[in-house]
């Protein structure tokens, strides 16, 4: 019995010696587990299987978990990779599939480019709109009688109304270009402007009658309406200094007035002089305008046409039409229309609008006669500043109507008075026929200024009145800052004939711009309207009635204080542009 126990320990020890023989020369990294066997009847373990033996269990030398740990990571990290292999080979697929369809829709889109090239062409490249805004608030220190500081849209009462003032905007525009091919181009903006009238009741049927009210309601019109033909003088007569020129037909600028508003540049505190005493800033007509440039260098720029005796806002009734034409000259050489110096002349010749049977009354300018208007200037435009000096001569060419066009006594505009008396002759009735109309004459109020009125008319409605002034216009930017200086000043001689006329006048618009940004300007002015001469009786009631023939019908007269009161008013100017 002992020696059987003793063989089976020996047999054990001799297992295990074995088994470190066999781990021994194996590394660390290289152990594994091992599985025994045992023999039943001796006891002994074996590390490999054999007859009558049995399992026994696996051994795991020490050291050798983290050899077993290391090949599980390894495997793990094995998978892993294959997994990221397997995934990038499927987004590289897909990346592959999506570059082929943005090519397949690169593809039909370029070729669907023709229709979107030709849409956006024809619209989005050939249409602008734009927009203009003019807007003030004005105070009126010393109100008066006189023309418009601003435009026909600016009214205001008059005499005895010292201390008026208001929030207006007087002036909008809504400016639509379209350039369907290089050759033609076409322009077209309406206009806000305050309907200010006198109302007159308009007789329908038998009985019946609508009142026409205006009361200064905002209305639209058309300002300009035209069709530029542009290329006339490169593809058809080809003439290389004259490749920016064009024919203008329709409802445009007049050669003068919108070129001195650009060359000035405050058109929206002031009226340029022409523009302030009678000249319309739009024409109906055709006309030939443009630069003549040498090497890109511009040394003239012109502008002549044919038009309507009417202005914009007045229908054509003249049997006649007008020329006008300006020519402005670059001794120097200009980069552009209004820079360095240039002398510039204008001139236009035109008759009343009024239909042919209606150009009767020799003496009356207003029917009869022609009209004529000239002005000459000279100009110099820098970077930072620019200076217009500017003659005048003008017959037949500043009305009463113009006169009066800002404010003016109320007898001058032919409003209706409800008379006081109607006195009747008494009819004896002799003889037959019973029937007779009775001899009445009415008594009307008169205002203070009723001989004034009739002044006004005698002088400047006669079609021998000569007009004689001078102007001076200018800016200058202060550096570095966005603020200008700018000034306009007119003396006007409204009737050179008249010995000595009550109504000579000189008018200031001197200001301050800031200037805030590209679409938005600010300014602040004071402007006058000033007669020069002290006060006095216009002159014996004889050389009224003798000055013109229609003078004689409102003879005899006197016009007490003939020269009007000055007007002051201060005003804070806005204009946006788009």
């Amino acid at each position: 019995m002992k020696g059987s126990r003793l063989s089976a320990a020996i047999s054990v020890l001799g297992a295990i010696l074995a088994l470190l023989a066999y781990i021994r020369p194996q590394s660390a990294n290289a152990a594994v587990a091992m599985t025994l066997y045992q023999d039943p009847r001796t006891g002994a373990l074996y590390a490999t299987p054999g007859h009558g033996r049995v399992y026994f269990g696996t051994f795991v030398p020490q050291g050798s978990e983290g050899a077993m740990e290391r090949r599980i990571t390894q495997k793990t990290q094995a998978q892993l990779d294959a997994e990221k292999a397997e995934m990038r080979a499927e987004f590289e697929q897909k990346q592959a599939q999506q570059q082929q369809w943005n090519a397949t829709m690169a593809q039909q889109v370029s070729e669907m480019q023709p229709a979107w090239r030709e849409f956006g062409d024809r619209w989005y490249k050939k249409i602008s709109i734009g927009t203009l805004v003019y807007a003030y608030w004005g105070y009126w220190s010393h109100a008066g009688w006189g023309p418009q500081f601003l435009d026909a849209n600016q009214q205001w009462p008059g005499v005895g109304n010292n201390s008026y003032n208001e929030f207006a905007i007087n002036r909008t525009y809504l400016d639509f270009k379209f350039t369907p091919t290089e050759d033609i181009s076409m322009r077209i903006t309406p206009d806000m402007y305050a309907t200010i009238g006198t109302p007159q009741p308009d007789k329908v049927g038998v009985n019946t009658a609508w009142n026409q009210v205006d009361d200064g309601n905002l209305g639209l019109r058309l300002k300009y309406a035209y069709l530029d033909y542009n290329t006339f003088f490169s593809k058809v007569l080809d003439v290389a200094a004259m490749h920016g020129d064009r024919i203008t037909f329709g409802q445009q600028q007049n050669p003068l007035v919108d070129w001195e508003e650009n060359l000035w540049g405050f058109r929206y505190t002031s009226l340029t002089p022409w523009n302030y005493l009678s000249l319309s800033s739009a024409q109906v007509g055709v006309a030939i305008k443009g630069p003549i440039k040498l090497h890109e260098t511009q040394y003239a720029d012109y502008d002549v046409g044919v038009y309507d005796d009417a202005s914009y806002h007045a229908l054509e009734q003249s049997s006649y039409k007008q020329v006008m034409g300006r020519l402005t000259i670059n001794p120097l050489g200009a980069r552009s229309r209004y820079d360095s110096l240039g002398i510039t002349g204008f001139w236009d010749y035109g008759y009343p609008n009024k239909a042919p049977d209606g150009q009767t009354g020799a003496g009356n300018a207003s029917a009869y006669g022609h009209i004529t208007r000239v002005a000459g200037l000279i100009h110099y435009t820098a970077d930072s500043w620019g200076l217009i000096g500017e003659f005048d001569y003008g017959h037949n060419a500043f009305s009463e109507s113009n006169f009066f066009s800002g404010s003016g006594p109320i007898d001058a505009f032919s409003t209706s008075f409800t008379p006081t008396s109607v006195t009747c002759k008494p009819v004896t009735i002799t003889s037959l026929p019973t029937t007779f109309t009775p001899s009445c004459s009415p008594t009307f109020p008169s205002t203070s200024y009723a001989n004034f009125a009739k002044m006004v008319g005698i002088y400047q409605n006669a079609s021998t009145s000569v007009q004689l002034g001078w102007d001076i216009l200018g800016h200058y930017d202060i550096p570095e800052t966005p603020f200008t200086l700018f000034g306009l000043y007119q003396q006007l001689n409204p009737n050179q004939q008249v010995t000595k006329n009550p109504l000579d006048f000189y008018r200031y618009d001197l200001g301050i711009q800031w200037l805030i940004n590209k679409y938005l300007r600010v300014a602040f002015t004071a402007q006058t309207l000033t007669f020069h001469h002290s006060q006095f009786d216009a002159t014996p009631a004889q050389y009224l009635s003798d000055f013109t023939t229609f003078g004689k019908k409102n003879a005899p007269f006197t016009a007490v204080d003939a020269v009007p009161r000055d007007t002051h008013a201060f005003f804070i100017n806005l204009e946006f542009r788009y």
